[in-house]
């Protein structure tokens, strides 16, 4: 039997969408329906009420996720309720559901569900204006935007998302994601994971250190300790032994998925000038081209030798000088933009070590 296929649809409740964004959310439900798709909504009202009226006015099928465990919430228009009982952590099943993702406007729930379908590379749709998100929030293959729509337009919007849908778009990492999904290790034992919540005392000792603080403004404030717990936080190890930690970012494109480096430190000072820094990013740059990734960037402080020189082994080539990039100390300093291409990897072994300062 052909699995019927479905749309999830985001936007506001009642009172945070207006009439042309009710109207528009009917005719696209409407659209759906012509062409043999089903709507997944949370089933609130507002523009899921109105995304299943036209639906069903065509003889589309509704599903309802709903937040608590009464059937009795399910709005008119809905042919199927699933009460979750989640309350708003529904929102990771609505993710799924469907083939691809219309975000119609909202407010601080619909902000959250695109964000999640932006994380996730789900096919993504976005109608009309979300003023919390940013241009660069939405430059993400799987998704596209349509600022102004009109409910004349419905047929053409409904293309745009089955384009998102047949291409098929998925960012070799997905934009703000995790590149280093397992644990890596290298032959002379070096490896890379993930934090975990026992790391954090050793985070906050290496970006406490007074030598690692010469060159990264990052003390363990609890904003700063809040950077420990996302999916781009690596810890470096030495025969299974914490002893750093690597930090990225990701910059995705419309083509391309672009990594950079954001901070590179080793722990304890005995560890330093021993090449682990070198070895755990050689190791993290190979698991980035092995993922179709393109370029990796980092912008390491133009007066930090150390750091310049384990970036360099890795086969990073300096592009470019960056003057008064970042304020340190209340003072301005340049860096040098530094890139790697998979062509210029080194994987030879490294150099004998050299004294380093929170590097290397």
């Amino acid at each position: 039997m052909t699995r019927r296929r479905a749309i999830a649809v985001l936007g506001g409740r009642p009172g945070n969408a207006g009439a042309d964004v009710l109207r528009l959310a009917e005719k696209i439900g409407e659209e759906l329906a012509r062409r043999g798709y089903g709507l997944v909504s949370g089933g609130e009202g507002g523009v899921a009420a109105a995304a299943n009226k036209g639906c069903q006015a065509v003889g589309g099928d509704t599903l309802a996720l709903l937040k608590w465990n009464r059937l009795s919430d399910a709005e008119d228009g809905t042919t199927w309720a699933l009460p979750t009982s989640m309350d708003l952590a529904r929102s990771n099943i609505l993710n799924w559901c469907g083939d691809g993702m219309i975000a119609f406007e909202g407010r601080y729930g619909t902000l959250t569900e695109i964000g999640l379908a932006l994380d996730t590379g789900r096919p993504l749709l976005v109608l009309g204006n979300h003023p919390f998100l940013t241009a660069e929030a939405f430059a993400a293959p799987t998704c596209r935007v349509v600022p102004d729509p009109r409910p004349e337009h419905a047929a053409e919007l409904v293309d745009l998302l089955e384009k998102l849908i047949e291409a098929g778009e998925q960012a070799s990492a997905r934009p703000g994601a995790a590149v280093v999904e397992d644990d890596q290790v290298d032959e002379s034992g070096i490896g890379l994971r993930r934090a975990i919540p026992e790391d954090i005392e050793l985070f906050r000792r290496t970006f406490g250190d007074r030598d690692v603080l010469a060159w990264r403004a990052l003390e363990p404030t609890d904003g700063v300790l809040s950077r420990f717990q996302h999916e781009r936080c690596l810890v470096m190890l030495e025969h299974h032994r914490p002893v750093g930690f690597l930090e990225y970012r990701t910059e995705a494109d419309a083509e391309f998925e672009h990594i950079r480096v954001e901070a590179l430190a080793v722990s304890d000072a005995a560890d330093r000038g021993r090449e682990i820094g070198t070895r755990a990013l050689r190791l993290f740059a190979g698991s980035v081209f092995a993922a179709d990734g393109h370029r990796i960037t980092a912008a390491p402080n133009a007066d930090n030798g150390a750091a310049v020189r384990c970036l360099a082994k890795v086969g990073f080539r300096h592009v470019g000088r960056m003057r008064a990039y970042e304020r340190h100390h209340g003072a301005w300093r340049d860096a040098l933009l530094m890139d790697l291409v998979p062509s210029d990897l080194a994987d030879k072994p490294p150099q004998p070590p050299q004294t380093a300062v929170g590097h290397r």
